[in-house]
């Protein structure tokens, strides 16, 4: 018998429910079942929030979609517990299953079955040092430094290993994993890495010099950054979720974290290629579409 922690998000109705369900099917099939609405449980910023809460967990099952998953993730870094991913958002590029998956395939991942293997991830961790003050932050898929309201420039300097790299003049910078090489810096024109790719990408957004491109950075480096906003305070944020207003002449030093994140497939790893191959596939036909509507 299993230990479960079933992560959902209560303000969705759908997660809601099928969560209220899913706990009474594994208890009656004798498991220990935990259900948790994630955004009941508090930000893991929080100095009185506790990861040791979740190390007796043998399985962690997360429904929703991969904000949710990115949000479990950290929450539960420390404990190295597994993670399934039930997919109730739109690209389920972290998900493994569907709803209507549950009832014929989690039996394989509570069971060990042979099938099943250990997809880790890496994570990054980074320092905010800024007024005699500094805040430590863990994420799986980026870190950013960006603009604030006004639609001017920051300058952001870069380090790597304590080499001095450049400057740039741009909305902001985004250190991803390569689990977060599929969102912000997708988005802005970034490479892609396969998921088992330890190393770190640097992306500039929306940089005024041609020449001021990515950069793919070994899994080793410490990336230091330093922030001139000059008349308007920047923004820094890890994942999306964990966000800090900065000022100019802030710090922010990224490294790979100590710790992982650990789902369970039963998907080949040359899945990522074909999840991959639908999401640019839909983006085309959305822009194609809108295009002729226009």
């Amino acid at each position: 018998m299993k230990t479960i922690a079933i992560f959902y998000q209560g303000r969705k109705q759908a997660s809601s429910k099928f969560a209220a369900k899913l706990v009474q099917t594994l208890q009656k099939q004798g498991h220990t079942v935990r259900a948790i609405d994630i955004h009941q449980e508090g930000l893991e910023s929080d100095p009185a929030y506790d990861q040791r809460s979740f190390k007796d967990f043998d399985l962690i099952l997360v429904l929703g979609g991969d904000g949710t998953i990115v949000h479990a993730a950290r929450m539960c870094a420390s404990t190295g517990t597994p993670i399934v991913g039930v997919n109730f958002g739109r690209v389920g590029f972290l998900t493994e299953m569907e709803p209507d998956d549950i009832a014929t395939d989690l039996g394989y991942y509570l069971n060990g079955d042979s099938s099943v293997w250990v997809d880790e991830r890496a994570m990054l961790q980074a320092v905010l040092e800024q007024d005699g003050q500094r805040e430590e932050f863990l994420a799986l898929n980026d870190i950013v430094i960006a603009r604030g309201t006004w639609p001017r420039v920051v300058q952001v300097c870069v380090w790597v290993d304590d080499y001095y790299y450049n400057t740039s003049y741009a909305d902001g910078i985004i250190i991803s994993t390569a689990t977060g090489s599929t969102a912000y810096n997708m988005a802005v024109g970034g490479p892609l890495l396969h998921p088992q790719v330890q190393s770190m990408v640097l992306t500039p957004i929306a940089a005024h010099l041609a020449s001021d491109r990515s950069l793919i950075i070994q899994p080793e480096a410490t990336i230091k950054l330093q922030i001139f906003t000059g008349s308007q305070n920047g923004v820094f944020s890890a994942d999306g979720q964990l966000n800090r207003e900065i000022k100019d002449g802030a710090i922010i030093t990224v490294r790979k974290s100590q710790y992982t994140t650990r789902f369970l497939r039963r998907r080949p790893p040359t899945y990522f290629y074909q999840i991959i191959n639908a999401k640019l596939r839909n983006d085309n036909l959305t822009a194609n579409k809108t295009n002729q509507d226009n």
